[in-house]
Order: C-alpha cells, then sequence, then structure tokens
C-alpha cells in the first residue's frame, strides 16, 4: 500500500522542536477541514463540532508517533474524528433533549486557513424537493444512534468506499454493509415515522 501522506507523517515521527512544528502544521492544514466536517456531521452543530474537531487534532498531535503504516493515514485520522465526534455528542445527549439540526454539505475548503463553519456545497447525502424535507432529514441523522450516523456520513458526505469505511472501523466489509442496511433502516423509520423519505444510493 502506498500513501502520499506517509512521508509527511514520517518527518512528524522524526522531527522534534520546530521542526515537528512545521510538519505538523502542514498535517494540520490537510486534514483540519475534512475533520471538521465529519465532526459537524454527527454531533449536529458547530460548538460541538470545533469542540470534537479540537480533540481530533490535539490527539493527533500527541498520537502521530504511534501510527504504524498499516493504512492510510486519512483512515487513521477518521477513526480518531469519528470517535471524538461520537464522544461529544453522547455528552451532550447525557445533558440535553431534543434534536439538533445537522448542516449537510461536503466542507471541504483545503485552502481555508482556520476550520471552516459555513458549509456551503451541495449536499450528496440525500435528494430533498424542500426545506422542510432538508430540516426533516437533518433531524433523523442527529435523532439515530450516533455509529449509525457516522457511517452514514463517512458513506455518503465524505464519500468513502465500502473498504475505505472498514479501514476505517477496523472491521470486515461484510460487517461495513450491515451496519450500513441497520443505519439506513434507522433512517428510513424516522423519515416514515415523521413523514418523509430518503434517497440513499448504495
Amino acid at each position: 500500500m502506498t500513501d502520499p501522506d506517509w512521508d509527511l507523517v514520517r518527518r512528524c515521527q522524526n522531527a522534534s522542536g520546530a521542526d515537528f512544528e512545521e510538519a505538523y502544521r502542514q498535517l494540520f492544514v490537510l486534514y483540519k477541514n475534512r475533520v471538521y466536517t465529519v465532526c459537524l456531521r454527527v454531533t449536529g452543530n458547530e460548538e460541538d463540532a470545533l469542540d470534537a474537531a479540537q480533540e481530533t487534532l490535539v490527539t493527533l498531535a500527541r498520537r502521530v508517533h504511534e501510527f504504524g503504516f498499516r493504512s492510510r493515514f486519512s483512515s487513521w485520522v477518521y477513526r480518531i474524528a469519528v470517535n471524538a465526534a461520537i464522544d461529544v455528542r453522547r455528552r451532550r445527549l447525557e445533558t440535553t433533549h431534543g434534536p439538533v439540526s445537522i448542516m449537510l454539505g461536503n466542507g471541504e475548503g483545503e485552502s481555508v486557513q482556520e476550520l471552516s463553519t459555513d458549509p456551503t456545497a451541495s449536499d450528496p447525502l440525500v435528494r430533498t424537493e424542500t426545506e422542510e424535507s432538508r430540516d426533516l432529514v437533518q433531524q433523523a441523522l442527529s435523532s439515530i444512534n450516533p455509529r449509525f450516523s457516522s457511517l452514514l456520513v463517512l458513506r455518503y458526505v465524505q464519500g468513502l468506499s465500502y473498504e475505505e469505511i472498514a479501514e476505517i472501523l477496523e472491521c470486515n466489509l461484510g460487517t461495513v454493509k450491515s451496519r450500513l442496511n441497520r443505519a439506513h433502516a434507522a433512517l428510513r423509520e424516522f423519515l416514515t415515522h415523521h413523514g418523509g423519505e430518503s434517497y440513499l444510493e448504495p
């Protein structure tokens, strides 16, 4: 397996002081918006997404030396981001009640120097005809099991393949497909009970 990020990761692992800071800065710029996008979709609001993204990027800086080059570096980063977002969302749900809207869009913006909180691109997760329908999908994603919503985000917002998701979750393809089927069912059940419809494409 070859990964274009590995050389930069090795620079981080072999550097210290100012050299490490410069190498890590490049990793930060490369991944900050992708991390924020995942965290935003899973947590459902900007404040929690920023908290989860910050946790992810701090963990990345602290643990980059642990990366063993057995997978794509992006898979390792996504795994940390998903876990951080789920943890933040669960902490929020322990203290608050009611659905929180999830803003959709790809939010890549790789050239942006700060974490973007304004996703403006089209939504690849679900096709809807009205603003009311989009709001209902957002409520559904923030109401179903966060592990299901994170799967839907990885598949339909980030556009990752089953193989890439399997690498992130450290499981086999059969497990990914099974969990996605359950995620589809959970989303469909919510929408059905609230008068909506999903158009997820496998």
